[in-house]
């Protein structure tokens, strides 16, 4: 799994690559922890490059939903990929994210 952010206007892309499962879920939480730390702006992530997403995966997005909410701020998910968007459907998941076709829907959304 690769993770890159940086500062898009008003809010902080997070693009991800590869695999969010049990073995890269912990590397996840971390990263991203420390990007909310130092950016308490919304959140895009942007999953075209998501390869795989299992339940491990998905707690974790669900937890990094869950503390910028106490913040007050936005998580949102863009271009997602076949695969990861079946993992969230099964999950029932895709009313609680806010889910985008393209990055530039989700900024405008914001």
């Amino acid at each position: 799994m690769q993770i890159a952010g940086e500062m898009k206007h008003n809010a902080f892309v997070v693009t991800l690559k590869g695999r969010i499962d049990m073995e890269t879920s912990d590397k996840f939480n971390t990263l991203l922890e420390g990007y909310l730390e130092a950016n308490f702006t919304p959140f895009i992530l942007n999953c075209r490059e998501l390869e795989y997403i299992n339940s491990s995966g998905l707690t974790s997005i669900i937890h990094l939903s869950q503390m910028l909410e106490s913040f007050q701020l936005k998580l949102l998910l863009c271009e997602l990929q076949s695969p990861v968007k079946e993992v969230i459907d099964i999950a029932a998941m895709e009313t609680y994210f806010n889910i985008y076709p393209t990055e530039k829907e989700a900024f405008e959304s914001l």
